[in-house]
């Protein structure tokens, strides 16, 4: 075997150094494209646990309904049990389509002199479509709606078998 010359060396070094260099591009590359990536699954990830979020909290708030129609059915003679019950039954049910049709609107939609939304009724600006990695906007409306619905409640449970007046005959026109 014969010992190799300073210029091969030198060579060989040069041929090294030009392998390690093109690694580390490589290696460079590699590391930007899995951060990118990496980036984006944590964005995708945070958006839908917020939409999650909405969801499970809402359905909490929603809850509340049931609650409230316990206390109520609690605090009532036994006549007006099943009263009280289809009643809370019917706030949930016509909040989410006045909601729906003019209470989403009117709080979120382009705002008149800064007071009161004129548009958006019956979340006509919401998409209507899934996925495309864009939320539908559905979440925030179910969120809303359910402190809509469980705030008709707190007003029902306060004029249960109370309503001899003018204003919860307005409110509650068959009682009584």
């Amino acid at each position: 075997m014969s010992t190799p010359t300073n210029a091969q060396l030198q060579a060989l070094i040069t041929a090294l150094e030009a392998k390690v260099a093109a690694q580390d591009v490589t290696i460079s590359n590699m590391v930007a494209t899995a951060t990118t990536d990496a980036n984006a699954h944590t964005d995708e990830l945070a958006r839908d646990l917020d939409i999650s979020w909405l969801i499970v909290c809402g359905a909490l708030v929603f809850f509340m309904q049931a609650g409230f129609s316990m206390l109520e059915a609690g605090a009532i003679g036994a006549k007006n049990v099943v009263n009280i019950l289809f009643k809370n039954m019917m706030d949930g049910s016509v909040a989410a389509i006045c909601f729906w049709l003019l209470g989403y609107g009117f709080a979120y939609g382009d705002t008149v002199g800064g007071f009161i939304g004129n548009g958006n009724f019956a979340l006509d600006g919401i998409y209507n479509g899934a996925g495309e990695g864009g939320s539908d906007g559905w979440e925030g409306w179910f969120f809303q709606w359910a402190f809509a619905g469980t705030a008709a409640t707190i007003v029902s449970g306060s004029v249960a078998e109370e309503p001899s007046w003018k204003v919860g005959d307005a409110y509650e026109p068959n009682a009584g």
